[in-house]
């Protein structure tokens, strides 16, 4: 006797049901840079323990870097699933796994990483030179599996985005869309030559610039006023006394004679 089509049908429920997994929000949380050529650190403490429920702000655990001991804030609610790397381990590569975080309600009882992804995260962080924390993030986002390959233009040949995203064909030059100026008809390019900055060099650089740098203020001062000394400090000065009366009496005019006609002649 055949089963009936509702017995086929509860059947196939009863089998999607129990293969159906239970959803779990699980996430790594990696070492953190706690500073721009921060490449690896320690962990000094968990604050807290699996199985502990977190809210944001709270203090999961303290890095160790070779200047300071700093404590790591959560960003959002959680619980702690699985911690990975212990208290008092050294020497942990920025990006690498140190933890499980997963959310309210997800079951923790079985939590592991992945071999796959572990492999290739740990594997993208080997490199002969310091790598920023952005690089190496985008390092273990694309799977770079071996970054020696890529030619570094940063300070001391050190790895950059732009040399990271070149190499992956996301961008047309590490330094982006930037072109360098090209040189019009006829004109020759002039290579600079490196200058050896002894003392001479140095001492002549310095007043070659308080040279530019007094022409400057003398061209942009105001022209000047054109003005006596005297007449500046006139208005500072007492004025001159004026001379005395004079005490000589006037002359009267003689009385004329007779021959006052012939005055002047004789």
């Amino acid at each position: 006797m055949s089963p009936s089509p509702l017995f086929r049908l509860l059947n196939l429920l009863s089998l999607g049901l129990s293969a159906t997994p239970t959803s779990r929000a699980i996430s790594r949380f990696d070492m953190p840079a706690m500073s721009p050529t921060m490449t690896e650190g320690g962990i000094a403490s968990w604050k807290k323990r699996e199985g502990d429920s977190f809210t944001a702000g709270d203090v999961l655990l303290e890095i160790e870097t070779d200047k300071a001991v700093i404590d790591v804030e959560a960003q959002d609610d959680g619980i702690i699933g699985k911690i990975i790397v212990q208290d008092g381990q050294k020497n942990i590569p920025v990006g690498k796994a140190i933890a499980l975080l997963a959310e309210e309600g997800d079951d923790i009882s079985n939590l592991e990483i992945p071999k796959d992804e572990t492999k290739s995260r740990t594997h993208a962080l080997s490199h002969s030179r310091p790598l920023f924390p952005s690089v190496a993030r985008l390092l273990q986002e694309y799977d770079v599996q071996d970054p020696e390959k890529i030619k570094g233009t940063g300070i001391r040949g050190m790895l950059t985005k732009g040399d990271v995203l070149a190499f992956l064909g996301k961008a047309s030059s590490p330094t982006g869309t930037f072109k360098p100026t090209q040189l019009h008809q006829g004109e020759e390019k002039v290579e600079s030559k490196p200058i050896d900055l002894d003392g001479f060099v140095i001492r002549q650089l310095i007043v070659q610039s308080m040279y530019q740098t007094a022409a400057k203020a003398r061209a942009a001062a105001a022209p000047p006023i054109s003005a006596e000394f005297e007449s500046i400090i006139a208005d500072y000065l007492p004025s001159p006394p004026s001379p005395p009366a004079s005490t000589i009496p006037p002359v009267l005019p003689s009385k004329p004679t007779s021959d006052g006609f012939l005055d002047g002649l004789i």
